[in-house]
């Protein structure tokens, strides 16, 4: 299966990747994660990264701050291939409150990469 959205002409390497200084645009909503109303989603890396049986694969890496028990920032990672029907979605971390910057920071850094797998 093709999704054309899912899989831009850019380079082969890094597809975009959001600089420290630059804001995050909020996006309504992420494929794979779900969100409610109040919820702020920020695409914070996009990537192609071949996994293990899975050269085509691309993931995305999403803070998305929710506001509905709580103030919490979850840094998800949702993985798609055009040799996959479905989309898989890890949570790679919890932050306590709003907190885009700390959570941009540890993506940056490239904690968010370990063990994925469809």
């Amino acid at each position: 299966m093709h999704i054309p959205a899912a899989f831009p002409l850019n380079t082969p390497s890094t597809v975009t990747q959001a600089e420290e200084d630059s804001p995050t645009p909020v996006l309504g909503t992420a494929p794979g994660i779900t969100s409610h109303p109040g919820d702020a989603v920020h695409l914070l890396r996009e990537e192609r990264m071949p996994l293990a049986g899975v050269p085509d694969c691309v993931a995305r890496t999403y803070a998305v701050i929710h506001r509905r028990h709580g103030v919490y920032t979850h840094i998800y990672t949702v993985l798609e291939s055009r040799q996959h029907v479905r989309r898989v979605a890890h949570l790679r971390r919890v932050l306590a409150g709003e907190q885009l910057a700390a959570a941009r920071a540890w993506v940056l850094a490239g904690r968010h990469l370990g063990r994925l797998a469809f």
